[in-house]
């Protein structure tokens, strides 16, 4: 039983070191105490950061403000000029005896661009065509007799058969005249043309290109967010890189992004009189996305963030600056129109100068519209 004695004197050790901590700590200044935190330093979602963290801008600070307006809405791509492309090979093998068209020409559709010697085949067909006009008189012949009771009915069915047959060589012989005769597939200009006359060409053998430029298409890419705003036929202004403008419709929108740009393809055709405008001409392709409001601003209140987002700088609550990003969505004489803004806003007008989001301003507001070059 001499264990007992030792295992009541560990417990006694243990209760004696616990009251010695506890007194130890009770003596401590403050060791009992917990800091107090004041509710009013703490930023919540119904009031601002405390004045102590937001710089004060000390200079003045002019504000215009600036009311939306309904009008429509445009969205801008960059874009350039392509051509309907038309390969015109030849149809069958011979000797080119006819090239009567030159290069930058204007041709009509079915227009002949490259011609085989056709005199083999030209004599076909007037032979065929002469046995067609003779069988198509005995079928008629019969018909006349049958209807006076003078042939049988299976006479007509015969003089109707070789008819037929007639029209069929007839067909045949026209099919591979025409195969040597290699033709523009459309209205166009001929871009170029390779074979020369006295040339021996075998079947496919090209001949030219053909090029349609009225009218003419414009492509451009646009961001999943901006093609989702792009409807078929919708108007489109398409502004050149001189300043001149012309007028067009928006004829394609892709389905399927690029795998590499992951932008959506937008074709827009514009009438192009006289070919003025030549293939791989770049434009600013402003797009009709339908009525909406937009704010009126003076370029020179744009300015960009930390992130390179271009917007405006405006007067929020408490008299602090924020920047809202904008959307260019048109540019005229009068201004840039943009979007991104509150219905009613105050723009920095004046004063922008080390100002940055975040700062308390001590605002001058301003009704009229800001000056040109306001900064």
């Amino acid at each position: 039983m001499e264990h007992v004695p030792r295992l009541l004197s560990i417990i006694l050790g243990a209760v004696a070191l616990i009251a010695a901590v506890v007194g130890i700590r009770a003596l401590m200044p403050g060791g009992d105490s917990t800091p107090d935190v004041q509710a009013d330093r703490i930023p919540t979602l119904d009031k601002a950061l405390p004045e102590s963290t937001q710089q004060q801008h000390t200079g003045t600070v002019v504000f215009v403000r600036s009311k939306a307006e309904k009008r429509t809405l445009f969205l801008s791509l960059g874009g350039r000029s392509e051509a309907q492309v038309g390969e015109v090979a030849f149809g069958a093998a011979g000797k080119v005896t006819s090239t009567p068209v030159k290069e930058g020409q204007v041709v009509e559709a079915g227009a002949l661009i490259c011609g085989l010697d056709v005199e083999g085949a030209g004599a076909k067909v007037r032979q065929a065509e002469a046995t067609t006009a003779l069988k198509r008189e005995a079928f008629t012949s019969a018909q006349t007799r049958f209807a006076n009771g003078w042939v049988s009915e299976a006479w007509v069915k015969t003089a109707r058969g070789e008819f037929e047959q007639a029209q069929a060589v007839l067909e045949v012989a026209r099919n591979e005249l025409n195969r040597m005769q290699a033709v523009a597939p459309f209205r166009g200009v001929l871009e170029k043309r390779v074979a020369t006359p006295g040339q021996f060409v075998s079947l496919g053998t090209p001949c030219g290109t053909v090029v349609r430029l009225d009218p003419i298409t414009f492509v451009g890419g646009a961001s999943e967010k901006q093609a989702t705003q792009i409807l078929q036929d919708a108007a489109v202004r398409v502004r050149l890189s001189d300043g001149s403008e012309v007028r067009g419709v928006v004829t394609y929108v892709s389905r399927v992004a690029d795998p590499r740009s992951r932008n959506f393809l937008i074709k827009v055709a514009t009438p192009n009189p006289g070919n003025k405008i030549p293939v791989g001409r770049t434009a600013e392709l402003k797009i009709d996305t339908g009525p909406g409001k937009a704010h009126r601003i003076n370029p020179a209140l744009l300015t960009t963030d930390d992130q390179g987002r271009i917007g405006v700088r405006y007067l929020d609550v408490g008299g602090v600056v924020s920047f809202a990003p904008a959307e260019i969505v048109d540019e005229t004489a009068e201004g840039a129109w943009v979007t991104g803004l509150p219905d009613d806003a105050q723009l920095v007008a004046e004063g922008q100068e080390g100002i940055q989001p975040g700062m308390r301003v001590t605002p001058v507001i301003r009704e009229e519209p800001a000056p040109a070059g306001g900064g």
